[in-house]
């Protein structure tokens, strides 16, 4: 039984591991018939001479081209005679086809509907051009009413950069003009060191920032060993990873260091005078 196709189509399960029961699997009925017309050394004409079934006849069955075939009943029968003449089970090949092909389209009627298309044709002669004229007439004299009366821009919704209503006062108003003075008013007062300069000298690299009485940032970032800082005012605040690392000079000579080396300061005021600054340590 193994390779063998029963009249109902059901392929037996050695037959699907087999070579044969592949090619079944994979062969439609007409690529057997024609495989085996091909082994046999035949072509469609001295098949159709031996057979007595017209030629086109048996190129449609092969491809499998309902087209191609005549009416159902003269198909199933050149199915047949065909199967039976090639040494194919005829049953077995008729299921197949039909499961594969529908055999009722025939000649008469193509596999593919063919879709119809519809033409618009517009109304002729003189009552057709007059009943465009008035209609174009309609539109212009509806359209020239709704310029005039302005009812074509309402319920437009304004741009999205369009400035609203309640925002015009703004630009109406007259602008303010504030004095060189009243704006220097609100600074805090800068007040000169009482002694001679002072100068924060980084012996090494570290990282220094300076604000002034009022908190605000004059001076922040790293220093390299030899950068100096020149302290202008009173009253400022510096903060540094390692006082230790950053020296006070004052007119030219070292007065000490902002702290002891490793110390980490933050908002620590800085000395206005000599004996306000940390003694340097001693070299040796």
């Amino acid at each position: 039984m193994s390779g063998q196709v029963s009249s109902t189509g059901f392929v037996p399960v050695d037959a699907v591991f087999s070579e044969e029961g592949a090619d079944l699997l994979q062969l439609s009925a007409g690529e057997r018939l024609r495989d085996l017309r091909i082994k046999a050394g035949l072509t469609l004409d001295s098949a159709a001479a031996r057979t007595r079934i017209r030629r086109d006849y048996l190129e449609a069955i092969e491809t499998m081209d309902p087209r191609g075939l005549p009416a159902r009943a003269y198909t199933i029968g050149y199915l047949r005679t065909y199967a039976s003449f090639l040494g194919l089970e005829a049953d077995a090949i008729v299921e197949q086809f039909k499961r594969e092909v529908d055999t009722d389209t025939g000649r008469a009627r193509p596999t593919a509907a063919t879709k119809t298309r519809k033409d618009i044709r517009l109304p002729r002669g003189a009552f057709g051009a007059v009943l465009i004229l008035v209609s174009v007439v309609a539109i212009g004299w509806w359209y020239l009413q709704q310029v005039q009366d302005g009812s074509e821009f309402l319920g437009v919704p304004a741009p999205p950069d369009a400035i609203p209503d309640w925002a015009m006062d703004d630009f109406n108003d007259e602008p303010v003009r504030a004095s060189v003075a009243e704006i220097w008013d609100e600074l805090p007062v800068t007040e000169p060191l009482t002694s001679s300069e002072l100068v924060l000298r980084a012996l090494s690299p570290t990282w220094l920032e300076v604000r002034d009485r009022s908190g605000r940032i004059l001076f922040a970032r790293d220093l390299e060993a030899g950068e100096i800082y020149r302290a202008l005012e009173a009253g400022l605040q510096v903060s540094t990873a390692n006082a230790g690392a950053i020296a006070l000079e004052r007119d030219g000579a070292t007065v000490g260091r902002l702290g002891e080396e490793g110390h980490a300061l933050e908002n620590q005021p800085l000395p206005g005078a000599t004996s306000d600054v940390a003694e340097a340590p001693s070299e040796g």
